[in-house]
């Protein structure tokens, strides 16, 4: 019998490594992994959004006695029911948010956006379900928000806990949030196309082929599923349309300006309500139910039209039913109270509350052009109305080409998209000067995080000239011969550039290749007649040892060499070393592999902490430390533990306060942060200098 067991331990121990083998090899094939796992987050964000809608629909049977109530059920209702009804969804959302996932509060696509620019695209498996609830009970009570952003934070995190269990870098597991975030707009909106733009768009900012062929599979696929369920019908049913005279376009551009002045103020309201309730000093638990309160206070003077996601009233705009003071009144107050509903931490989207906004605000620039020359506009502000969602949707967002596909499948029309265009851009570039930051990144600008630094240059800020550069240069003085010069150069193959340096040895200038072109026409009879001076560079081109290498790469483009000299800043003058577009070259590498090592760090992270440290190749370890106390109050440049210790900090791990509970936040490393007493380390290098640095 012992005999047996064994044989079958054996067998298992085998058959594992053999499955092993077969796991590692169809992984390492990345572009067949990627399309598979999108397949499955498309599958999982597709169901996930028919699941979602009807979760919301329940819990308005539940509350309203019908899903989707329409607003002359609404108008029906006793007042004490329009204005409690929100605050109880708040109060049963408060918790959810505090107790379980902070992130599930508000409109969720700047958390997205966050854990992609600074966390490798981890996110939390709790912020799904967290999500689900939340903004189900809100929607569900009342609250006007829109049921995309959810979905699409409902689709990143799940796709996040996908990438986490394969343990895949951080740049698969972009890519795989990417693929999250474009099933859930696509399953939403019935519109692949502006799911897949809306992921590259907004969420990576980043059009390279590598991530789009998964994105469109995750979208195609969710699209699928929710035909299947929802049918393949338009969400809005087109208004006729027809360019009455080309003086037309004219009142588009004064709609697209419209467009992005209701963008801002939209924006400018929501991050004030925020920042008013996260000073109020309450509960962080009861604040959802002041929002809730507010909302219902709304809607008991008579105005429940802005309840929910708003489609209702979206196609009565499409279709011109509404008079111009309900126009108007609604603007106002949807602004309001969306503001009120995400501000005070209810969970919800905001592209539907900007799509309301846009189809209220083309009505009433239609009937203002149309006041003016009847003659000149269409006889129905339908078409206004379909061009300001887009318009304002577009401003909000500053992602035009997003918000004119999700109008152009939203509706299957084409006729509409020239003035669809014109309008959307003019109302991107007003409210880009208008305010600097979208309805997505000013959240994201309070708490330190700008997405609009290039991810290129960013890698290289918090490298050093002092950690690349050679001390070993050439020199040249400036009387040097041509002729002289020309055998310096036929004489060394490890320089392209020389330092050209006055009578007093101080740097002059720069000799490289392109200033020896210039006299090899006739080098024979210039050698006896030019001196170095004569053909030297004398361009500022010079950098410090405390510059970044963003600034060599500028210097590198900018002056077309592939030498620079690093001079002394207290006398920039005297030359002290020189740089090479090689090694920055190698230092750009090595901090993208750094940074890609954070998206499979997750467990690797878990593995350091409860063994002590997890080796990464013979001699080579990455540990956990907790930050020796001295270190405290010092930022990385000035501590430097890369040159001094020859370790690489990869990750902080900190334990930081939202709403009244500790929660422990993981920091990618940037030279100017200070570090706190408590912090811990993830640090990777040689096995004895790790342990030096924990014993320090």
């Amino acid at each position: 019998m012992n005999e047996e067991s064994s044989t079958l331990k054996k067998s298992a121990r085998r058959l594992g490594g053999v499955l092993g083998q077969i796991w590692g090899e169809f992984s390492s094939r990345e572009n067949t992994f990627n399309l598979l796992v999108a397949m499955v987050i498309g599958l999982v964000g597709g169901y996930g959004a028919v699941g979602f809608r009807f979760l919301i629909a329940q819990v308005e049977n539940l509350c309203f006695g019908v899903p989707e109530p329409p607003v002359s059920h609404l108008l029906g209702l006793p007042w004490y029911v329009k204005l409690l009804l929100p605050a109880l969804g708040g109060l049963l959302v408060g918790p959810i948010i505090s107790r379980f996932a902070s992130e599930a509060k508000g409109h969720g696509v700047p958390e997205v956006m966050a854990a992609v620019a600074r966390k490798g695209g981890i996110i939390k498996g709790r912020v799904a379900a967290a999500k689900v609830v939340a903004s189900a009970v809100t929607i569900g009570t009342g609250g006007s928000a829109g049921s995309e952003g959810p979905i699409v934070q409902i689709g990143s995190s799940l796709a996040s806990v996908l990438g986490q269990l394969f343990r895949v870098s951080a740049r698969r597991m972009k890519t795989y949030v990417g693929c999250g975030a474009a099933a859930g707009i696509a399953a939403t909106f019935n519109a692949p196309v502006a799911g897949m733009l809306f992921a590259v768009e907004v969420i990576l900012g980043d059009f390279g082929v590598a991530k789009l062929s998964p994105i469109i599979v995750a979208s195609v696929v969710a699209t699928a599923v929710s035909r299947s369920h929802l049918g393949d019908v338009p969400a809005f049913a087109v208004p006729e349309y027809q360019l009455v005279s080309g003086v037309e376009l004219i009142h588009y551009a004064i709609l697209g300006a419209a467009a992005a002045l209701v963008a801002v103020a939209f924006t400018f309201t929501l991050d004030r309500s925020e920042h008013f309730f996260e000073q109020l000093r309450i509960p962080a638990w009861l604040k959802p139910a002041l929002g809730g309160l507010a909302l219902g206070l709304i809607g008991a003077v008579g105005m429940p039209h802005v309840f929910g996601v708003g489609y209702e009233f979206i196609e009565e705009a499409l279709h011109g039913h509404l008079p111009l003071a309900m126009l108007l009144g609604l603007i106002v107050v949807k602004i309001l109270a969306t503001s009120a509903t995400l501000g005070s931490g209810g969970s919800g989207g905001i592209l539907a509350p900007s799509l309301f906004l846009g189809a209220m605000l083309g009505g009433v620039v239609w009937y203002g052009a149309h006041a003016l020359s009847p003659e000149l506009v269409s006889p129905n502000y339908g078409a206004y109305a379909l061009v300001g969602m887009a318009a304002v949707l577009a401003a909000a967002t500053r992602a035009p080409l997003q918000a004119i596909l999700i109008i152009f499948e939203l509706t299957g029309g084409y006729k509409v998209i020239l003035p669809l265009m014109f309008s959307s851009i003019v109302a991107v570039i007003i409210a880009g000067q208008l305010m600097a930051e979208s309805i997505y990144t000013i959240k994201l600008k309070a708490r330190g995080i700008d997405l609009k630094q290039g991810t290129d240059v960013n890698v290289m800020t918090g490298v050093r000239v002092h950690e690349v550069m050679r001390s070993e240069m050439k020199t040249v003085p400036y009387s040097m011969r041509l002729q002289q010069l020309m055998e310096e150069i036929s004489g060394t193959t490890q320089h392209s550039t020389f330092f050209m340096l006055d009578s007093e040895g101080r740097l002059a200038g720069t000799i490289s290749y392109p200033e020896i072109r210039r006299v090899l026409f006739d080098v024979e009879n210039l050698m006896p007649l030019l001196r170095a001076e004569d053909i030297a560079s004398v361009q500022s081109c010079s950098v410090t040892p405390e510059d970044s290498l963003d600034v060599v790469i500028r210097n590198f483009a900018r002056h077309n060499l592939d030498e620079l000299p690093v001079v002394d800043p207290a006398d920039p003058q005297r030359v002290t070393g020189s740089v090479h577009r090689a090694d920055v070259v190698n230092a750009y590498h090595n901090e993208v592999l750094k940074r890609d090592l954070l998206g499979g760090m997750s467990s690797t992270v878990s593995h350091a902490g409860k063994t002590g440290s997890a080796t990464l190749a013979p001699g080579y370890v990455m540990a956990e430390v907790e930050l020796p106390a001295h270190y405290a109050g010092q930022n990385l440049r000035s501590l430097d533990l890369r040159r001094k210790l020859g370790v690489e900090v990869l990750l902080i791990k900190r334990n930081v306060e939202q709403d009244g509970r500790i929660q422990s936040e993981q920091i990618v490393p940037e030279p100017e942060l200070v570090l706190q007493n408590g912090d811990n380390l993830l640090i990777s290098g040689r096995k004895e200098n790790v342990e030096r640095l924990a014993g320090a």
